[in-house]
């Protein structure tokens, strides 16, 4: 029996980590047969680290391609274990580099030499290698480590739907928006954002909700994460406890999530699986880029108008733009969704289809 380890920062109740973890597993419990695999996430009771234990190693969703996993990742290789590289991403904080058409793009990453070698040799000798976007796919190329065989697959929780494509579809004649709700996803990254400074965002992103609620939306603010419900507090605190909006602290499942936003007409999210949810929901949404991996994302699924960078000094101002006009380009929106979807499914199951583990 092969012992496959998937890692993935798992085991601390963060949606997103938890939510790739779910999606890998659906695809190994239909693709993998139990008496020829043993599929072991790297929960924190789980010798992980010790990789001469596994046959296979996968470098799973979230943003592991960066310095720490990736010398895990390249420990195993040479040690003559098998690598798959599924749905992964990098992420930084970074400053901008002047673009001449004014698009917003990263100042070039600073790796050390030993870390882009070893990133070359893991990318090169993966038996499949699908990351989250392209730009992960530019960091790989300034680093020099960019391999022939490699795929945009996008973030594996895209294949929640792809896998169930009936959840994604709504029946016909469903009357949407009847409560004309926006969904305002909020939370906190300890500053380590755009801008370095979580409060400008919160205040720029009640200035938004207060446009909204003028324009009589209704606002339903939730969270991700059971450390994002204190500055979830405060926003709601800054829209003065209005009876139209809804604050909703709770951490849910993936699927609960879905049915939450299902019907509302549009989304405002900071963190980075919220927008997943919000495609899972076929609800759309507008992206609040707090890090690389937001853009990574967005490029990704072919986006990149509807994402607003955290540091942006009109930050209020296009977010209000941005998630009218998303509610109004419904249909637009889902039909990119959708191949997105269809995109992570073909990419993502080769590794299982192809019996690369």
């Amino acid at each position: 029996m092969r012992k496959v380890l998937y890692l993935g920062w798992i085991g601390f109740n963060n949606l997103g980590d938890e939510w790739m973890w779910e999606m890998f597993k659906d695809m190994a419990d239909a693709h993998l047969k139990e008496e020829e695999y043993h599929v072991i996430p790297s929960l924190p009771q789980v010798e992980w680290k010790k990789v001469s234990q596994y046959d296979t190693i996968v470098l799973g969703g979230g943003s592991l391609i960066v310095p720490g996993y990736v010398d895990l990742v390249h420990e195993a290789l040479e040690l003559g274990k098998k690598i798959i590289v599924w749905g992964s991403g990098h992420d930084r904080l970074h400053k901008w580099a002047p673009s001449p058409d004014g698009q917003l793009i990263p100042e070039a990453a600073k790796e050390s030499a030993p870390y882009c070698l070893k990133l070359k040799a893991v990318l090169e000798n993966s038996a499949y290698c699908g990351v989250r976007g392209p730009w992960t796919i530019d960091y790989m190329e300034s680093l020099g480590a960019l391999p022939k065989q490699i795929a945009i697959s996008g973030d594996s929780a895209m294949l929640m739907n792809a896998l169930n494509p009936e959840s994604a579809r709504q029946p016909e004649g469903i009357v949407r928006g009847k409560h004309r709700t926006i969904g305002v996803n909020w939370g906190t990254s300890y500053n380590r954002i755009y801008g370095g400074t979580e409060e400008q965002v919160e205040d720029q992103l009640a200035e938004t909700g207060r446009s909204l609620l003028a324009l009589g939306y209704k606002l339903h603010l939730y969270s991700v994460w059971g450390p994002d419900k204190e500055a979830l507090t405060r926003l709601y605190r800054k829209l003065g406890h209005d009876e139209r909006v809804t604050f909703d602290p709770k951490v849910y499942s993936a699927a609960d999530y879905v049915q939450l936003l299902d019907g509302f007409e549009a989304t405002i999210n900071f963190k980075l699986h919220a927008n997943l949810l919000s495609a899972a929901a076929n609800v759309p949404f507008v992206c609040i880029g707090y890090r690389f991996k937001s853009f990574d994302l967005m490029h990704g699924l072919d986006l990149a108008d509807w994402i607003v960078a955290s540091d942006d000094p009109q930050l209020a101002v296009k977010l209000l733009e941005k998630v009218q006009a998303a509610a109004a380009w419904r249909e637009g929106f889902i039909s990119k969704l959708e191949v997105g979807r269809q995109t992570a499914y073909q990419s993502l199951v080769t590794p299982f289809r192809e019996r690369l583990f």
